[in-house]
C-alpha cells in the first residue's frame, strides 16, 4: 500500500502538527501512537492496512504517550486479531 501520505481524513488526529509533512513510514512510530491513542473507524481501518501487528504491538509495549487503558485495548485488540 502507498504510505506516501496520510488520508485527508485523519488531519483532525493531528491538529498540533504540520499535517502535509508526516510521513507515515519515517514517522512511523509517531503516526501510530496517536492513531491508536486517538481511534476512530477511520484510524483503526488505516493503521491495520498499514502496519502490522507486531509493529503496532512493539509501539504499545513501548509507548510513554499511550495510556494504560488504550494499551490494554491494543493488546487485547491485537491479541485477539
Amino acid at each position: 500500500m502507498n504510505m506516501a501520505r496520510l488520508p485527508e481524513g485523519l488531519r483532525g488526529q493531528f491538529w498540533d502538527t504540520d499535517f502535509d509533512q508526516l510521513d507515515p513510514t519515517l514517522h512511523a512510530r509517531f503516526v501510530a501512537e496517536r492513531l491508536m491513542a486517538m481511534t476512530t473507524p477511520e484510524a483503526l481501518r488505516w493503521l491495520l492496512a498499514n502496519y502490522t501487528a507486531a509493529e503496532l504491538l512493539v509501539v504499545c509495549n513501548t509507548s510513554r504517550r499511550l495510556t494504560s487503558r488504550d494499551r490494554n485495548f491494543w493488546r487485547l485488540y491485537l491479541d485477539a486479531s
